[in-house]
């Protein structure tokens, strides 16, 4: 019941803020994160408070990426939407917070992934500009990367259809280092590999590119990224890597002023 309660009131939600007009401004799904994010840590006070202090991590880790989205582009949020949704399912897991009632992350997951889906639609479809015109990293070097980080994506794919899904990760990984300057190819890779993870049953896979797709959105538009990490879980989010000679050129080439 929690889960068809969940959709019907994102998808009711969203057809509200369509017919209303509320989303013709850009900051409504970011807020919309902020304030899905945010109950966590009601519970938390609600649950005695031991577990304040890693939720109110998480939730600053969320904040940051709604800010990026709404800075930059509304595909972070999107992300960052089906992200939150994949901690709801994880929860129980990865943090002890009492406070949180049974059916809650059953029903957090089915509105995040809707909520998420609707976005994911207006956008496809135009009718909400995912870029902030105002934002110089939806022009400059995102715009020149895209092109060398989609070949890497499409031979992860070819890859993957091969039957080869070792080589298919690499490719992944030659994705990262190249679009790990831009917000939108880092975070756009980091689903990917996601989705690598899912489809291959891999949980430390799934469990570390949430958080990293997290931390790419929050991060990446100040410039915290590893300088030539490939990105997987089998390498720390923190560490910075030699940047194969090829692909060096290729960045050095998108950096160029047009």
């Amino acid at each position: 019941m929690e889960v068809l309660v969940g959709v019907t009131l994102a998808l009711g939600v969203g057809l509200f803020t369509t017919v209303a007009g509320f989303d013709r401004d850009r900051s409504l799904y970011p807020v919309i994160l902020v304030v899905i994010a945010s109950y966590y840590e009601l519970f938390a006070v609600i649950g005695g408070g031991a577990a304040l202090a890693w939720e109110t991590a998480v939730f600053a880790a969320f904040v940051l990426a709604a800010v990026a989205g709404f800075a930059t582009n509304l595909w972070i949020v999107v992300a960052a939407l089906v992200g939150h949704g994949l901690f709801d399912w994880h929860h129980g897991h990865l943090i002890d917070n009492a406070g949180v009632p049974e059916w809650w992350p059953m029903w957090c997951l089915s509105y995040d992934m809707a909520a998420g889906a609707y976005l994911a639609w207006r956008l496809l479809s135009r009718k909400i500009d995912a870029t902030n015109p105002s934002s110089f990293a939806s022009s400059s070097f995102g715009s020149r990367i895209r092109a060398s980080v989609e070949a890497e994506l499409a031979a992860a794919k070819a890859a993957a259809l091969g039957g080869d899904p070792g080589n298919a990760f690499r490719h992944l990984e030659r994705a990262h280092v190249l679009g790990q300057g831009s917000t939108v190819q880092h975070v756009r890779v980091h689903v990917a590999m996601l989705m690598w993870g899912i489809r291959h049953r891999d949980r430390r896979e799934v469990i570390g590119q949430v958080g990293r797709a997290i931390g790419a959105a929050a991060g990446t538009w100040a410039g915290l990224v590893p300088r030539g990490n490939t990105g997987g879980s089998n390498v720390s989010g923190f560490r910075s890597m030699t940047i194969p000679d090829d692909l060096a050129g290729q960045i050095a080439a998108a950096h160029q002023t047009e």
